[in-house]
């Protein structure tokens, strides 16, 4: 392929993907179907001016975006939080493997007339859901925290875990050997020794070489030791027989409490979001539009049959483990489509000779469509859900996800810890930031919320919530720096308060006539402040120190410049 077909092949998938994307956005389905749907058009199945055939190759870079979403839903997992959802997590997600693979075996042996073993299987594909589609939509739709979030994550990774048992159990059911020739308790055994040698390099190894790096200011080192820590994690435990996803998931949560936690969300996230999207461009153009179209009466009917059995036996099991009845009625409808490890478990069913080529194009056709159709799935669960109760979008104090009008403050010196000490008095939200690693953990010990990320890249900035937030205090005093910042805030959110420490009269004027209110000379009201003690210490009457003061203060600090202009010449 020559550079003009290249760049012919990148402004086709750009152009497709923007147009799509727009468009199912103001529609209010999300960008999921956009990116679904602009791999349908530019896909080998749709007639295009991008033959592009090695989707499967496409798909597998592409799950890399998956994996560093799961890494950064687990940034925002404490272990501790994670320990309170077991119920949730080996109960719940337990019994909807069990029960809906019941269901669905019983249907397609009956309906369908398959074999035992192959309706047993595909069954089994067809329980799991997308890990991808359902936790990229709570992310985008702000609900990660809330009840039915928490309880579609918790089903979502025993889903994750199930598939080392389910894989075990292909040659099984194909009658044949297993192709590792290893027996399950030694593949168990495996898994866990992967999981422990992730938890020592996460807990101890990672954080040091991420503290070693950062302290040295090389942050070119510090991403490119984190991109190789997570594809590792998530390598190691593939190899095991696992879903990549569970070792990206449980790295970011041993990396949850550390001091780096939003810098490294900052350094991931644009890596993630456009493999992400990749990823959703992958599945549209992995689906056959033809044969789609030939066997569309078919794909009716068990499409639906999927959707229907999933979504009322996951609502029912979800009533039954003390989910609220509109968290249930959500968590049913969002994890009521098969998810991309279906894909995988078909593929090895279809390589172990079960069933027929025909039932397996149907089957793969079956996992496509209701992929694409879970952006309806969830306008349905939220019209429903509303007529039987009202649930908030988020909840839970923990983490960033759950702030709102909260107080951002750049900068943990003195100053930056003596605002988040009176907004903790007043009890308001607030979380610091700082660029300095010795800062960050010197702020730690003083028993501030301090963390560690350079608020000028976007990402931190929408790890800090600056969308959702009151007020942002910059306390830096690099004063270029902090100018710099308070601008470029001020124009990317208009609604924000942006409060600024500077040196001089002049750096206030500057910043007010580019917008900034509420940029503060700190010097000028420490000294009248000072002044105005050494005065009622000296025996001037409060009442004239006080005329004084306000002398000084009024007319824009006329008095002070022309004292300042004295003093320069």
């Amino acid at each position: 392929m020559d550079s003009a077909a290249i760049i012919l092949a990148i402004v086709t998938f750009l152009a497709a993907t923007a147009v799509c994307v727009i468009l199912f956005q103001r529609l209010g389905f999300g960008s999921v179907l956009g990116f679904i749907v602009a791999g349908i058009v530019i896909g080998p199945h749709t007639p295009g001016p991008v033959p592009y055939r090695d989707v499967a190759a496409l798909q597998h870079v592409a799950e890399i975006g998956v994996v560093l979403f799961m890494f950064t839903v687990g940034l925002e997992m404490r272990p501790r939080k994670v320990w309170a959802m077991r119920r949730l997590l080996f109960g719940m997600g337990s019994a909807q493997m069990l029960v809906t693979t019941a269901i669905l075996g019983a249907y397609l042996a009956l309906v369908v007339d398959a074999q035992w073993e192959a309706a047993t299987l595909v069954a089994l594909a067809f329980a799991m859901s997308s890990t991808a589609i359902v936790m990229a939509t709570l992310g985008e739709r702000g609900q990660l925290s809330s009840e039915h979030g928490q309880a579609s994550f918790a089903v979502l990774m025993a889903q994750d875990m199930w598939i080392v048992p389910i894989m075990a159990l292909v040659p099984i059911l194909a009658h044949r050997q297993s192709e590792t020739g290893h027996p399950l308790w030694a593949q168990v055994a495996l898994v866990l020794s992967v999981l422990a040698g992730i938890f020592v390099v996460g807990r101890y190894l990672l954080p040091a070489a991420l503290g070693r790096l950062a302290s040295a200011r090389r942050m070119e080192g510090f991403g490119i030791v984190l991109f190789l820590a997570v594809l590792a994690a998530a390598g190691a435990v593939e190899h095991t027989g696992v879903s990549m996803t569970l070792g990206a998931f449980l790295l970011g949560m041993l990396l949850s409490a550390s001091d780096y936690r939003y810098q490294i969300e900052a350094t991931v996230a644009p890596f993630k979001n456009l493999l992400m999207g990749l990823f959703f461009i992958a599945v549209g153009m992995s689906i056959d539009v033809g044969a789609l179209i030939r066997d569309w009466t078919q794909l009716l009917v068990h499409v639906s049959a999927v959707l229907v059995i999933k979504v009322v036996v996951m609502i029912g099991l979800a009533l039954a483990f003390g989910v609220g009845r509109a968290a249930a009625i959500r968590t049913g409808f969002y994890l009521s489509q098969s998810g991309e490890l279906a894909f995988v478990l078909l593929g090895a069913a279809a390589a172990a000779g079960m069933g027929t080529a025909e039932g397996h194009t149907l089957a793969m056709l079956v996992v496509a469509v209701s992929m694409i159709l879970t952006p309806l799935m969830v306008k349905g669960a939220d019209w429903l859900a509303v007529r039987f109760d009202a649930e908030p979008a988020t909840t839970g104090p923990e983490g960033t996800t759950a702030l709102d009008r909260h107080v951002v403050i750049i900068g943990c010196d003195e100053v930056g810890q003596l605002i988040s000490f009176m907004l903790e008095r007043a009890d308001i939200p607030h979380v610091v930031f700082d660029h300095d690693i010795e800062v960050v953990r010197k702020g730690r010990r003083a028993g501030r919320n301090v963390h560690f990320g350079d608020l000028r890249d976007l990402s931190t900035q929408d790890a800090a919530r600056l969308g959702k937030a009151a007020a942002v205090f910059i306390a830096s005093t690099d004063m270029e720096r902090a100018k710099e910042l308070a601008v470029t805030l001020h124009r990317l959110y208009s609604s924000l308060d942006v409060y600024v420490r500077v040196r001089s009269l002049e750096d206030r004027d500057e910043l007010v006539a580019k917008g900034i209110k509420h940029a503060g000379t700190a010097y000028i009201e420490s000294t009248l402040l000072r002044g105005s003690t050494l005065l009622k210490d000296l025996g001037v009457a409060e009442e004239d120190v006080g005329e004084i003061v306000q002398a000084f203060q009024s007319d824009d600090r006329a008095l002070i410049r022309a004292v300042s202009a004295r003093a320069a010449k």
